[in-house]
C-alpha cells in the first residue's frame, strides 16, 4: 500500500491541540462558522485543498479518538497496511451499537426520533429504488459511528457530492427541510439545539458504502486493545459481531434468527448495556 496517507485529527479549541496524536495531522476547526454541522462543514471547507494534496487516502478523527476507541495513530495505519486494497477503512468506537443493532438507524430511532424515516425520504428524492434504511444488516466491515472514516479518493469525491445533496434537496421542499436542519430537532441529550443533520451524516456513511458497493472493511477489536469498559463482555459481543458479518457473507436468514435470538438474550441479561455507549 502506498504511505500516502494522512489522518486529519479535528479540534475546536486551542487547548484541545494538546491531545491531537502526533501521528496525525492536526486540523484546526476553532473558526467553524457553521457548528450546528459539526465535522461535515470542516471536511466540506478542506475538500478542494484535500484533493489538491493528491493522497492516496485520507480521514477524520476528532480529538477524542484514542479516549473513544483506545487506539492510536499507529493502530490506525498499521491496521490499512495489513489490508491494503480497499476503498474505505472504519473505525468504529461503539462496539455495543454495532454487535447489537442490525444498523445504525435502528439505533438512531431510539434516540433521533424517526431518523430512518428521514433517511428513506433522501434517498427516494435521490433516485434510490425501494431503499429501506432499517432492514439493511450492515457488520462491522460497513458500520461506523462517530465518523471514524479512511476512504480513498473515489469514495471521498463521491460521498461529498452525494451529502451535498442533503441541501440541494432541503431547498426544494421546506418540509425535508425542517426534519434535516431544524433547531433542536434531533433530541439529542448533549445538546438540545442539533439538528438531525450530523446523525444523519453518521448513519448516511454506512448505508451509502453498502448501496454504492465500495470496497470496505472495518478494524476488529482484539482484548490487547480493546477500551476497558467492554473488557467483561468481549466474548459475547465479539460473537455477535462475527455473526453478523457471517449473515451478510452467506446472505442466511437462519444465522440472522440466531443473531436475533442472541442479542435479545444478551441485552435481557446486561439491560444496562447501552450505558457504555
Amino acid at each position: 500500500m502506498s504511505l500516502n496517507t494522512k489522518i486529519f485529527q479535528i479540534y475546536f479549541k486551542p487547548e484541545l491541540k494538546v491531545h491531537c496524536d502526533p501521528g496525525f495531522t492536526p486540523m484546526d476547526n476553532t473558526d467553524n462558522p457553521n457548528p450546528e454541522l459539526r465535522e461535515w462543514d470542516k471536511w466540506n471547507r478542506e475538500h478542494e485543498a484535500v484533493l489538491e494534496q493528491n493522497l492516496d487516502y485520507w480521514g477524520y478523527v476528532s480529538w477524542k479518538f484514542k479516549q473513544k476507541t483506545n487506539l492510536d495513530s499507529k493502530h490506525v495505519f498499521g491496521f490499512i497496511e495489513a489490508n491494503p486494497g480497499y476503498d474505505v477503512y472504519l473505525f468504529n468506537p461503539c462496539i455495543v451499537n454495532e454487535c447489537l443493532f442490525a444498523n445504525s438507524w435502528e439505533q438512531g430511532d431510539l434516540h433521533h426520533p424517526n431518523i430512518s424515516d428521514i433517511g428513506d425520504k433522501f434517498f427516494a428524492k435521490l433516485g434510490y429504488k425501494d431503499v429501506s434504511v432499517k432492514d439493511m444488516v450492515l457488520d462491522r466491515n460497513s458500520t461506523v459511528f462517530a465518523n471514524y472514516v479512511v476512504g480513498n479518493r473515489k469514495f471521498w469525491e463521491r460521498f461529498m457530492d452525494f451529502s451535498r445533496e442533503l441541501f440541494t434537496e432541503a431547498d426544494k421542499d421546506p418540509v425535508f427541510k425542517d426534519e434535516v436542519f431544524g433547531h433542536g430537532r434531533s433530541n439529542y441529550a448533549h445538546d438540545a439545539s442539533l439538528p438531525n443533520f450530523t446523525f444523519l451524516i453518521e448513519r448516511l456513511i454506512p448505508t451509502f458504502i453498502e448501496l454504492e458497493q465500495f470496497k470496505s472493511i472495518g478494524f476488529k477489536y482484539t482484548a490487547d486493545v480493546l477500551p476497558m469498559k467492554y473488557q467483561p463482555f468481549i466474548d459475547e459481543l465479539m460473537s455477535l459481531s462475527d455473526l453478523k458479518v457471517l449473515i451478510n457473507k452467506h446472505q442466511s436468514d437462519e444465522l440472522y434468527d440466531i443473531w436475533n435470538f442472541y442479542r435479545h438474550k444478551f441485552v435481557e441479561r446486561n439491560p444496562n448495556i447501552f450505558t457504555l455507549e
